[in-house]
């Protein structure tokens, strides 16, 4: 379960500082939407980081307004991570906002997408 809000977190210890993005492996990454506008990083970081190793986290902000976008990924270091925190977090209710949980799509799986859409006639 994710832990309060005012529970102290050293940065840098659950999601570590990067410069890139890092990625698990397959199945390890998680794309989630319908986070609250206040939350940070290291908020993300917090609420998932019972579920395994996180590798990174990040939350999308707007460049030009310095707002969240509301979406973000975590990265853990292996797939049942990943799996844990979807089961236990999709859905999750934070204020008004209830968390969309989900594997983010590899690019070979996008790609796949396209080539059987383009032989449908």
């Amino acid at each position: 379960t994710p832990t309060s809000s005012t529970t102290p977190v050293l940065l840098g210890t659950a999601c570590p500082p990067l410069t890139k993005q890092s990625e698990g492996p397959d199945g390890a990454n998680l794309f989630i939407y319908h986070i609250p506008s206040e939350l940070r990083d290291h908020d993300l970081s917090e609420m998932f980081n019972t579920f395994g190793t996180i590798l990174s986290c990040k939350i999308f902000i707007d460049k030009a307004t310095n707002q969240s976008k509301c979406f973000g990924f975590v990265s853990f270091d292996n797939p049942n991570s990943a799996q844990l925190a979807i089961q236990a977090m999709n859905g999750f209710k934070i204020g008004s906002k209830r968390l969309k949980v989900q594997l983010k799509k590899t690019q070979r799986c996008r790609e796949t997408v396209l080539r059987s859409t383009d032989n449908t006639v």
